[in-house]
């Protein structure tokens, strides 16, 4: 009697085990005031190019922040930027042809000076799903990519925001303007007798 509990205490396990369904794995990221989160198993092998969702949020510490993915050789093979204060999501382009090996996704955060933000920069790795797998229910260690051709340099591709230059501009021209009237401020506030409110 004892050894029949003790088989179907050990079939129970394994149909349970058998049966399970892994949950998907997410991944996160966050530094001076901004953070990012993902669904690693919505990253397939890019078909062509292919979209990668990311949410985001930005306190108002944050100017600006831009979420990179990159290979080993550290060049970037997709990227887009959000702006603080918000939350939302984006989403990053990654094309079939350039090099996926090593790939991992990068925060870099650019501080709000007005706010006393700062700068900053996290990474994690990150591995795109092969098309090809058959789907198993049975838990498995974190999938790989595997390479069944000779890999070839790639081209490098810069994708860039026309809108970068534009907000560049415009937070240089905004600073010039804050530094000429502390300056004028100042002038004002030396005058005697002193005005009213400096």
């Amino acid at each position: 009697m004892k050894t029949l509990r003790l088989l179907l205490v050990g079939i129970l396990i394994t149909t349970t085990s058998v049966f399970a369904v892994s949950t998907a794995n997410a991944g996160q990221l966050s530094t001076s005031g901004a953070s990012i989160s993902w669904d690693d198993s919505t990253f397939y092998v890019p078909s062509g190019c292919t979209r990668y969702n990311f949410s985001y949020s930005a306190t108002n510490k944050v100017l600006l922040a831009s979420i990179k993915i990159t290979n080993r050789f550290n060049d970037e093979v997709g990227s887009t930027t959000f702006f603080g204060p918000n939350t939302g999501s984006v989403s990053v382009q990654v094309c079939s042809n350039n090099d996926l090996s090593g790939t991992k996704v990068d925060l870099v955060v650019r501080g709000s000076s007005t706010y006393g933000g700062t700068d900053g920069i996290v990474s994690a790795p990150i591995t795109f799903l092969s098309r090809s797998a058959t789907p198993t229910v049975t838990p498995a260690p974190a999938p790989t990519v595997t390479i069944t051709a000779t890999p070839a340099p790639a081209p490098t591709v810069y994708l860039t925001n026309p809108a970068d230059k534009n907000l560049t501009d415009l937070v240089a021209s905004l600073k010039s303007q804050v530094s000429l009237l502390n300056t004028k401020i100042k002038k004002i506030c030396a005058a005697r007798p002193k005005p009213k409110g400096c």
